[in-house]
Protein backbone atom coordinates (compact mmCIF):
# COMPACT_ATOMS: atom_id res chain seq x y z
CA UNK A 1 0.00 0.00 0.00
CA UNK A 2 1.12 3.51 -0.61
CA UNK A 3 1.76 5.82 2.19
CA UNK A 4 -0.15 9.08 1.00
CA UNK A 5 -2.23 10.19 -1.99
CA UNK A 6 -2.75 13.90 -3.01
CA UNK A 7 -6.10 14.82 -4.87
CA UNK A 8 -6.27 17.83 -6.69
CA UNK A 9 -9.94 19.38 -7.32
CA UNK A 10 -11.34 22.55 -8.32
CA UNK A 11 -13.53 23.42 -5.02
CA UNK A 12 -14.70 19.73 -3.29
CA UNK A 13 -14.43 19.08 -0.40
CA UNK A 14 -15.68 23.00 0.10
CA UNK A 15 -18.67 24.81 -1.17
CA UNK A 16 -20.67 22.89 -4.05
CA UNK A 17 -19.75 20.84 -6.89
CA UNK A 18 -18.15 18.23 -7.57
CA UNK A 19 -20.34 16.05 -5.89
CA UNK A 20 -19.31 12.98 -8.01
CA UNK A 21 -16.19 12.81 -6.00
CA UNK A 22 -17.85 12.22 -2.86
CA UNK A 23 -18.45 8.57 -4.03
CA UNK A 24 -15.07 7.60 -4.29
CA UNK A 25 -13.09 9.65 -1.94
CA UNK A 26 -14.01 6.96 1.46
CA UNK A 27 -12.94 3.54 -1.18
CA UNK A 28 -9.52 6.36 -1.77
CA UNK A 29 -9.16 6.45 1.86
CA UNK A 30 -9.25 2.70 2.87
CA UNK A 31 -6.69 2.24 -0.05
CA UNK A 32 -3.79 5.01 1.13
CA UNK A 33 -3.02 5.74 4.39
CA UNK A 34 -3.34 9.28 4.37
CA UNK A 35 -5.16 11.18 1.76
CA UNK A 36 -4.33 15.35 1.37
CA UNK A 37 -7.12 16.59 -0.89
CA UNK A 38 -6.48 20.37 -2.42
CA UNK A 39 -8.93 22.53 -3.67
CA UNK A 40 -7.69 24.88 -6.23
CA UNK A 41 -10.54 27.24 -6.49
CA UNK A 42 -12.49 27.93 -3.93
CA UNK A 43 -14.06 31.16 -2.52
CA UNK A 44 -11.85 33.16 0.04
CA UNK A 45 -13.23 31.66 3.11
CA UNK A 46 -14.92 28.55 1.68
CA UNK A 47 -16.89 26.43 3.94
CA UNK A 48 -16.26 22.90 4.26
CA UNK A 49 -19.63 21.27 3.03
CA UNK A 50 -18.51 17.49 2.56
CA UNK A 51 -17.62 15.05 4.90
CA UNK A 52 -13.78 13.44 5.06
CA UNK A 53 -12.68 10.15 6.16
CA UNK A 54 -10.87 10.41 9.56
CA UNK A 55 -7.48 9.89 7.26
CA UNK A 56 -8.12 12.68 5.13
CA UNK A 57 -7.46 16.21 5.48
CA UNK A 58 -8.23 19.25 2.77
CA UNK A 59 -6.77 22.13 2.51
CA UNK A 60 -7.62 25.19 -0.08
CA UNK A 61 -6.39 27.47 -2.64
CA UNK A 62 -8.65 30.67 -2.93
CA UNK A 63 -9.93 31.61 -6.47
CA UNK A 64 -8.61 35.28 -6.21
CA UNK A 65 -5.14 34.06 -5.44
CA UNK A 66 -4.30 32.49 -8.29
CA UNK A 67 -6.18 34.91 -10.53
CA UNK A 68 -5.01 37.78 -8.98
CA UNK A 69 -1.43 37.70 -11.03
CA UNK A 70 -2.67 36.08 -14.17
CA UNK A 71 -3.11 38.93 -16.24
CA UNK A 72 0.46 39.87 -16.22
CA UNK A 73 1.58 36.06 -16.03
CA UNK A 74 0.23 35.00 -19.24
CA UNK A 75 0.84 38.50 -20.92
CA UNK A 76 4.69 37.55 -20.65
CA UNK A 77 4.48 33.85 -21.47
CA UNK A 78 2.25 35.48 -24.55
CA UNK A 79 4.97 37.95 -25.60
CA UNK A 80 8.31 36.31 -24.86
CA UNK A 81 7.77 32.55 -24.45
CA UNK A 82 8.16 30.02 -21.85
CA UNK A 83 11.29 30.22 -20.47
CA UNK A 84 10.66 26.34 -18.81
CA UNK A 85 10.81 25.31 -22.58
CA UNK A 86 7.71 23.00 -22.13
CA UNK A 87 6.17 23.93 -25.50
CA UNK A 88 8.15 21.56 -27.41
CA UNK A 89 7.85 21.60 -31.53
CA UNK A 90 4.82 19.45 -31.65
CA UNK A 91 3.11 21.77 -29.07
CA UNK A 92 4.25 25.01 -31.37
CA UNK A 93 2.55 22.71 -34.39
CA UNK A 94 -0.83 22.45 -32.15
CA UNK A 95 -1.02 26.15 -31.77
CA UNK A 96 0.23 26.59 -35.39
CA UNK A 97 0.04 30.70 -35.90
CA UNK A 98 -3.62 31.29 -34.22
CA UNK A 99 -2.88 33.89 -31.68
CA UNK A 100 -5.73 32.89 -29.91
CA UNK A 101 -4.17 29.40 -29.25
CA UNK A 102 -1.19 31.21 -28.14
CA UNK A 103 -3.24 33.47 -26.19
CA UNK A 104 -4.71 29.99 -24.82
CA UNK A 105 -1.88 28.39 -24.21
CA UNK A 106 0.05 31.30 -22.22
CA UNK A 107 -2.92 31.30 -19.61
CA UNK A 108 -2.99 27.70 -19.35
CA UNK A 109 1.01 27.72 -18.42
CA UNK A 110 0.78 30.70 -16.40
CA UNK A 111 -2.60 29.34 -14.73
CA UNK A 112 -1.09 25.89 -14.13
CA UNK A 113 2.36 27.99 -12.09
CA UNK A 114 -0.17 29.82 -10.12
CA UNK A 115 -1.56 26.88 -8.89
CA UNK A 116 0.74 24.84 -8.35
CA UNK A 117 3.18 27.21 -6.67
CA UNK A 118 -0.16 27.80 -4.39
CA UNK A 119 -0.29 23.89 -3.82
CA UNK A 120 3.18 23.86 -3.12
CA UNK A 121 3.34 26.23 -0.20
CA UNK A 122 0.29 24.84 1.18
CA UNK A 123 2.15 21.31 1.41
CA UNK A 124 5.16 22.53 2.61
CA UNK A 125 2.81 24.48 5.38
CA UNK A 126 1.27 21.21 6.81
CA UNK A 127 4.67 19.20 6.82
CA UNK A 128 3.98 16.81 3.94
CA UNK A 129 6.08 13.83 4.08
CA UNK A 130 6.32 11.99 0.72
CA UNK A 131 8.56 9.13 1.87
CA UNK A 132 6.86 6.05 0.87
CA UNK A 133 6.06 7.09 -2.89
CA UNK A 134 3.22 9.76 -3.44
CA UNK A 135 0.37 9.76 -5.94
CA UNK A 136 -0.23 13.21 -6.75
CA UNK A 137 -3.86 12.61 -8.41
CA UNK A 138 -5.91 15.47 -10.73
CA UNK A 139 -9.31 15.14 -11.36
CA UNK A 140 -9.50 17.58 -14.61
CA UNK A 141 -6.78 16.81 -17.09
CA UNK A 142 -6.23 20.38 -17.16
CA UNK A 143 -4.00 22.81 -15.30
CA UNK A 144 -4.14 20.39 -12.16
CA UNK A 145 -2.68 17.88 -14.24
CA UNK A 146 0.30 20.12 -14.86
CA UNK A 147 0.03 21.41 -11.08
CA UNK A 148 0.18 17.63 -10.49
CA UNK A 149 3.22 16.88 -12.65
CA UNK A 150 5.45 19.43 -10.40
CA UNK A 151 4.21 18.84 -7.26
CA UNK A 152 5.43 14.89 -8.19
CA UNK A 153 9.10 16.69 -9.10
CA UNK A 154 9.12 18.26 -5.48
CA UNK A 155 7.89 15.93 -3.30
CA UNK A 156 7.21 12.58 -5.15
CA UNK A 157 10.94 11.37 -3.62
CA UNK A 158 11.87 9.03 -6.44
CA UNK A 159 9.23 6.25 -6.52
CA UNK A 160 6.10 8.85 -6.86
CA UNK A 161 3.65 9.60 -9.70
CA UNK A 162 1.30 11.75 -11.26
CA UNK A 163 -2.21 10.43 -12.73
CA UNK A 164 -5.28 12.58 -14.10
CA UNK A 165 -8.92 11.97 -14.97
CA UNK A 166 -10.12 13.29 -18.13
CA UNK A 167 -13.77 14.12 -18.51
CA UNK A 168 -15.38 16.66 -21.03
CA UNK A 169 -14.14 20.30 -20.85
CA UNK A 170 -10.47 19.00 -20.71
CA UNK A 171 -10.53 16.43 -23.21
CA UNK A 172 -12.32 17.12 -25.93
CA UNK A 173 -10.47 19.62 -27.90
CA UNK A 174 -12.72 20.26 -30.66
CA UNK A 175 -15.41 21.44 -28.25
CA UNK A 176 -13.76 23.88 -26.43
CA UNK A 177 -14.26 27.84 -27.70
CA UNK A 178 -10.29 27.85 -29.86
CA UNK A 179 -10.94 24.16 -30.78
CA UNK A 180 -7.36 23.72 -28.56
CA UNK A 181 -6.35 22.09 -25.30
CA UNK A 182 -2.84 23.34 -24.68
CA UNK A 183 0.16 21.28 -23.81
CA UNK A 184 -1.54 17.44 -24.89
CA UNK A 185 1.91 16.13 -25.67
CA UNK A 186 3.58 17.58 -22.56
CA UNK A 187 1.30 15.76 -20.32
CA UNK A 188 0.67 12.49 -22.13
CA UNK A 189 4.41 12.18 -22.42
CA UNK A 190 5.06 13.05 -18.49
CA UNK A 191 2.03 11.49 -16.56
CA UNK A 192 1.84 8.01 -15.43
CA UNK A 193 -1.79 7.23 -16.61
CA UNK A 194 -4.58 9.31 -17.83
CA UNK A 195 -7.63 7.65 -17.05
CA UNK A 196 -10.67 8.85 -19.67
CA UNK A 197 -14.42 8.48 -17.86
CA UNK A 198 -15.48 6.66 -20.94
CA UNK A 199 -14.62 4.83 -23.30
CA UNK A 200 -15.54 7.24 -26.25
CA UNK A 201 -13.16 9.45 -24.25
CA UNK A 202 -10.49 7.05 -24.50
CA UNK A 203 -10.61 6.54 -28.21
CA UNK A 204 -10.55 10.33 -29.04
CA UNK A 205 -6.86 10.55 -27.11
CA UNK A 206 -5.64 7.46 -28.75
CA UNK A 207 -6.61 8.04 -32.34
CA UNK A 208 -5.03 11.65 -31.53
CA UNK A 209 -1.89 10.73 -29.36
CA UNK A 210 -1.15 7.15 -30.61
CA UNK A 211 2.03 7.15 -29.64
CA UNK A 212 0.82 7.05 -25.84
CA UNK A 213 -1.91 4.65 -26.22
CA UNK A 214 -0.35 2.61 -23.38
CA UNK A 215 -0.87 5.36 -20.89
CA UNK A 216 -4.89 5.99 -21.83
CA UNK A 217 -6.98 3.68 -19.77
CA UNK A 218 -10.67 4.15 -19.25
CA UNK A 219 -12.09 4.36 -15.94
CA UNK A 220 -15.36 4.41 -15.42
CA UNK A 221 -17.43 6.71 -12.19
CA UNK A 222 -20.11 4.95 -10.69
CA UNK A 223 -22.70 6.02 -7.75
CA UNK A 224 -23.83 4.31 -4.70
CA UNK A 225 -26.10 1.62 -4.68
CA UNK A 226 -29.81 2.54 -3.14
CA UNK A 227 -31.96 0.08 -4.63
CA UNK A 228 -34.50 0.19 -7.43
CA UNK A 229 -36.98 3.41 -7.52
CA UNK A 230 -40.59 2.77 -7.29
CA UNK A 231 -42.45 2.31 -10.53
CA UNK A 232 -45.59 4.28 -11.41
CA UNK A 233 -49.00 3.40 -11.18
CA UNK A 234 -51.39 6.22 -11.06
CA UNK A 235 -51.27 6.75 -14.99
CA UNK A 236 -49.13 10.48 -14.45
CA UNK A 237 -45.95 10.09 -16.81
CA UNK A 238 -42.97 11.80 -14.83
CA UNK A 239 -40.10 13.24 -16.53
CA UNK A 240 -37.25 14.31 -14.35
CA UNK A 241 -33.83 16.19 -15.50
CA UNK A 242 -30.77 17.70 -13.34
CA UNK A 243 -28.05 19.74 -14.48
CA UNK A 244 -26.91 23.26 -13.61
CA UNK A 245 -28.87 25.20 -16.30
CA UNK A 246 -25.89 26.29 -18.95
CA UNK A 247 -25.57 26.74 -22.72
CA UNK A 248 -24.21 23.37 -23.46
CA UNK A 249 -26.95 22.17 -21.42
CA UNK A 250 -30.08 23.33 -23.36
CA UNK A 251 -32.75 22.62 -20.68
CA UNK A 252 -34.54 24.84 -22.94
CA UNK A 253 -34.99 22.48 -25.53
CA UNK A 254 -36.51 20.01 -22.94
CA UNK A 255 -39.19 22.35 -22.33
CA UNK A 256 -40.14 23.13 -25.87
CA UNK A 257 -40.42 19.40 -26.49
CA UNK A 258 -42.97 19.32 -23.35
CA UNK A 259 -44.61 21.94 -25.07
CA UNK A 260 -45.44 19.70 -27.70
CA UNK A 261 -47.10 17.37 -25.60
CA UNK A 262 -50.16 19.98 -25.07
CA UNK A 263 -52.88 17.99 -26.79
CA UNK A 264 -51.57 14.69 -25.51
CA UNK A 265 -54.23 14.67 -22.62
CA UNK A 266 -51.80 13.11 -20.72
CA UNK A 267 -51.17 14.04 -17.09
CA UNK A 268 -47.59 14.83 -16.90
CA UNK A 269 -45.32 16.39 -13.92
CA UNK A 270 -42.10 18.18 -14.92
CA UNK A 271 -39.15 18.12 -11.92
CA UNK A 272 -35.70 19.77 -12.93
CA UNK A 273 -33.01 19.73 -10.36
CA UNK A 274 -30.63 22.28 -10.73
CA UNK A 275 -30.13 26.09 -10.76
CA UNK A 276 -28.35 28.53 -12.54
CA UNK A 277 -28.74 31.91 -14.56
CA UNK A 278 -31.29 30.27 -16.90
CA UNK A 279 -33.38 29.39 -13.83
CA UNK A 280 -35.73 32.57 -13.92
CA UNK A 281 -36.02 32.28 -17.85
CA UNK A 282 -36.99 28.64 -17.73
CA UNK A 283 -39.58 29.40 -15.16
CA UNK A 284 -41.22 32.17 -17.21
CA UNK A 285 -41.27 29.64 -20.17
CA UNK A 286 -43.15 26.86 -17.76
CA UNK A 287 -45.78 29.44 -17.01
CA UNK A 288 -45.97 30.73 -20.31
CA UNK A 289 -46.08 27.59 -22.16
CA UNK A 290 -46.58 24.36 -19.42
CA UNK A 291 -49.45 25.28 -17.83
CA UNK A 292 -51.13 22.14 -18.88
CA UNK A 293 -48.67 20.44 -16.96
CA UNK A 294 -47.20 20.46 -13.65
CA UNK A 295 -43.45 21.76 -13.37
CA UNK A 296 -41.32 21.71 -10.07
CA UNK A 297 -38.21 23.52 -10.14
CA UNK A 298 -36.38 22.67 -6.40
CA UNK A 299 -33.37 23.98 -7.33
CA UNK A 300 -29.56 23.24 -6.20
CA UNK A 301 -30.21 20.46 -3.57
CA UNK A 302 -27.53 18.32 -2.06
CA UNK A 303 -26.97 14.78 -3.59
CA UNK A 304 -28.07 12.95 -0.45
CA UNK A 305 -31.75 14.36 -1.11
CA UNK A 306 -31.74 13.75 -4.57
CA UNK A 307 -30.95 9.90 -4.23
CA UNK A 308 -33.79 10.26 -1.51
CA UNK A 309 -36.36 11.86 -4.32
CA UNK A 310 -34.95 9.03 -6.28
CA UNK A 311 -35.87 6.15 -3.78
CA UNK A 312 -39.24 7.00 -2.75
CA UNK A 313 -40.94 8.72 -5.84
CA UNK A 314 -41.34 6.83 -9.40
CA UNK A 315 -39.44 8.49 -12.18
CA UNK A 316 -40.90 7.16 -15.83
CA UNK A 317 -38.14 8.99 -17.95
CA UNK A 318 -34.94 11.00 -17.40
CA UNK A 319 -33.80 13.48 -19.89
CA UNK A 320 -30.25 14.88 -20.97
CA UNK A 321 -30.09 17.52 -23.93
CA UNK A 322 -26.69 18.45 -23.29
CA UNK A 323 -24.30 19.71 -27.18
CA UNK A 324 -21.64 17.65 -25.10
CA UNK A 325 -20.74 15.25 -22.71
CA UNK A 326 -17.82 13.20 -21.38
CA UNK A 327 -20.31 10.53 -19.55
CA UNK A 328 -22.68 11.80 -17.12
CA UNK A 329 -23.11 10.86 -14.07
CA UNK A 330 -26.57 11.81 -13.34
CA UNK A 331 -27.65 9.52 -15.86
CA UNK A 332 -25.60 6.76 -13.59
CA UNK A 333 -27.68 7.96 -11.24
CA UNK A 334 -31.09 7.73 -13.06
CA UNK A 335 -30.02 4.02 -14.03
CA UNK A 336 -28.78 2.70 -11.19
CA UNK A 337 -32.27 3.36 -9.80
CA UNK A 338 -33.91 1.98 -12.90
CA UNK A 339 -34.71 4.73 -14.33
CA UNK A 340 -34.48 5.11 -18.43
CA UNK A 341 -32.72 7.97 -20.43
CA UNK A 342 -33.50 9.87 -23.31
CA UNK A 343 -30.35 11.63 -24.25
CA UNK A 344 -28.17 13.15 -26.93
CA UNK A 345 -25.69 10.61 -28.55
CA UNK A 346 -22.95 12.67 -27.59
CA UNK A 347 -19.37 11.74 -25.84
CA UNK A 348 -19.85 8.47 -24.30
CA UNK A 349 -23.47 8.93 -23.05
CA UNK A 350 -24.16 5.95 -25.53
CA UNK A 351 -21.76 3.64 -23.21
CA UNK A 352 -25.22 3.48 -20.78
CA UNK A 353 -27.97 4.94 -23.04
CA UNK A 354 -28.23 2.37 -24.95
CA UNK A 355 -30.57 2.80 -27.66
CA UNK A 356 -34.13 1.17 -27.24
CA UNK A 357 -32.80 -1.11 -24.54
CA UNK A 358 -31.88 1.25 -21.65
CA UNK A 359 -33.79 4.52 -23.30
CA UNK A 360 -33.60 6.60 -26.74
CA UNK A 361 -31.09 8.46 -27.96
CA UNK A 362 -31.43 11.58 -30.13
CA UNK A 363 -28.78 13.62 -32.47
CA UNK A 364 -26.85 16.31 -30.64
CA UNK A 365 -28.45 18.93 -32.89
CA UNK A 366 -32.07 17.18 -32.55
CA UNK A 367 -35.27 19.53 -32.99
CA UNK A 368 -38.14 19.23 -30.04
CA UNK A 369 -40.44 17.14 -32.03
CA UNK A 370 -37.84 14.35 -31.49
CA UNK A 371 -37.94 14.64 -28.42
CA UNK A 372 -41.70 14.88 -27.48
CA UNK A 373 -41.87 11.78 -30.28
CA UNK A 374 -39.63 9.64 -27.84
CA UNK A 375 -41.38 11.20 -24.66
CA UNK A 376 -44.74 10.02 -26.10
CA UNK A 377 -42.97 6.37 -26.94
CA UNK A 378 -42.10 6.03 -22.90
CA UNK A 379 -45.53 6.91 -22.27
CA UNK A 380 -47.46 4.91 -24.68
CA UNK A 381 -45.49 1.67 -23.39
CA UNK A 382 -46.93 -0.95 -21.68
CA UNK A 383 -46.34 -1.59 -17.99
CA UNK A 384 -44.51 -4.65 -18.89
CA UNK A 385 -42.30 -3.18 -21.44
CA UNK A 386 -41.49 0.16 -19.15
CA UNK A 387 -40.69 -3.01 -17.07
CA UNK A 388 -38.36 -4.18 -19.54
CA UNK A 389 -36.24 -1.08 -19.50
CA UNK A 390 -35.88 -0.68 -15.86
CA UNK A 391 -34.64 -4.16 -15.31
CA UNK A 392 -32.18 -3.45 -18.26
CA UNK A 393 -31.03 0.21 -16.65
CA UNK A 394 -30.59 -1.91 -13.25
CA UNK A 395 -28.66 -4.56 -15.11
CA UNK A 396 -26.29 -2.48 -16.53
CA UNK A 397 -25.62 -0.28 -14.02
CA UNK A 398 -24.67 -3.10 -11.45
CA UNK A 399 -22.10 -4.25 -14.40
CA UNK A 400 -20.37 -1.14 -15.76
CA UNK A 401 -21.17 1.80 -13.06
CA UNK A 402 -21.33 0.68 -9.52
CA UNK A 403 -18.99 2.99 -7.60
CA UNK A 404 -17.44 0.54 -5.05
CA UNK A 405 -16.17 -1.35 -7.78
CA UNK A 406 -15.14 0.97 -10.11
CA UNK A 407 -13.03 2.99 -7.24
CA UNK A 408 -11.63 -0.18 -5.72
CA UNK A 409 -10.49 -1.10 -8.98
CA UNK A 410 -9.09 2.51 -9.80
CA UNK A 411 -7.52 2.95 -6.34
CA UNK A 412 -5.56 -0.32 -6.52
CA UNK A 413 -4.32 0.46 -10.17
CA UNK A 414 -2.91 3.91 -8.72
CA UNK A 415 -1.29 3.09 -5.47
CA UNK A 416 0.50 0.34 -7.80
CA UNK A 417 2.11 2.50 -10.36
CA UNK A 418 5.54 2.97 -10.45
Amino acid sequence: MRQSLVLLTKNYPYGRGEEFIENEMPVLAREFDRVTVLATQTEDEPCLTRALPENAQALFIPASRVRDGLPAAAAKIFLLGDRKGRPDGRERAAVGKSPKKRLYEAYFLAKSDAVARECSAQLRGCRFDASGGTVFYSYWFHDTAMAALKLKREFGAEDGCAVSRAHRYDLYADKNPAGFLPMRFYLLERLNRVFPCSEDGAVYLRKRYPKYTDKIETSYLGTEDFGEGPAAKDGVFRVVSCCHISPVKRVDLLARSLALLAESGAKIVWTHFGGGEGLADLKAYAAEHLGFMECRFPGEVKNPELMEYYRNNPVDCFVNTSSSEGLPVSIMEACSFGIPTVATDVGGTSEIVRDGETGFLLGADFAPEELAEKLSAFRGMSAERRQNFRDACRALWQRRFCAERNYARFAREIAELR
